[in-house]
């Protein structure tokens, strides 16, 4: 015969009254305080560095990043906007950050405008080639960085111009120099280039030697659109790795050594862009290709 199970069972094991409920609500206000607090704190300790952005005005691109204690280099007449930036959880943060010229109205740079509460600073280089000027900066915003971080200053420097120096490459034409350029537009971004946004690019070549080819080559590299924007239009590492070879050193991919181009598309999927850009750039091919001087 089967069984019923003994009514009285069920209520002697019955929670208490209102035991599901208190449950059910210390659950709510623990999810609700964590929320509250996500909220009050949302950057406490999560930003873990700082770096500079350098951004062109002309071009409106960022031509570079700049490390607490680095330098970076400008030309004569560059005007640039500096912006602050920290990696946290996953994202790039702006905290309010001041700034000031180590040689107030005497240097070589000049701040002609800042912004605390948007980061950044425009600069302009007012000075002649071959100086430099530290830029201080005071981050005042609490985004749980260690305090060796909290302040700092980075380097301007100005190129030298090149005319009357025999150690540096002499002057090359406004065409060459456009040619080079849009040679490293083509290599590095797989486009040609665009007459505004490579004006600053072009004047630097023009004016500089083989020293500054290498650094506008990693600038393009660093930049938002190598970094990301290229990606976007459905490019791979592999099509760029052939587009620098082709471009920049006049091989295709069936000239290179099979461990050389293996060991180059690595350091592409590891983000490295601008590490292979240089060692292209800084190559004795590279200068033969492109008729530049030591």
């Amino acid at each position: 015969m089967k069984e019923w199970p003994d009514p009285g069972y069920a209520v002697a094991n019955k929670p208490p009254r209102g035991l599901k409920e208190a449950t059910v609500t210390a659950k709510f206000w623990s999810w609700s305080c964590a929320a509250a607090l996500a909220v009050l704190f949302p950057l406490t300790l999560s930003a873990q560095s700082v770096q500079i952005q350098v951004k062109d005005l002309d071009s409106d691109e960022i031509i570079g990043t700049v490390q607490p204690g680095g330098s970076f280099t400008l030309s004569e007449g560059n005007r640039v906007r500096l912006i602050m930036t920290a990696q946290g959880r996953g994202r790039t943060l702006y905290p309010q950050t001041e700034y000031w010229e180590g040689q107030p109205n005497g240097g070589c740079v000049r701040i002609t405008r800042a912004s605390i509460e948007n980061a950044n600073a425009t600069v302009e280089a007012v000075g002649s080639g071959g100086r430099s000027e530290n830029i201080g900066y005071r981050i005042l915003e609490d985004i749980g960085l260690s305090n060796r971080w909290v302040e700092g200053s980075i380097t301007l420097r100005l190129e030298r111009s090149t005319s009357g120096q025999s150690q540096q490459a002499a002057a090359p034409s406004g065409s060459w120099a456009r040619d080079l350029t849009n040679t490293l537009y083509q290599g590095i971004l797989m486009r040609d280039l665009d007459e505004q946004g490579a004006r600053g690019y072009i004047d630097r070549i023009s004016r500089g030697d083989a020293r500054t080819v290498v650094q506008i080559a990693e600038e393009m590299a660093r930049s938002e659109e190598s970094r990301i924007r290229i990606y976007q239009r459905g490019v791979n590492n592999q099509q760029r790795l052939a587009a620098l070879y082709e471009n920049l050193l006049d091989l295709s991919s069936d000239d290179i050594d099979e461990e050389e181009w293996d060991d180059d598309l690595r350091r592409l999927n590891d983000g490295r862009i601008a590490e292979v850009v240089a060692d292209i750039v800084r190559s004795r091919r590279f200068r033969e290709v492109q008729d530049l001087d030591e």
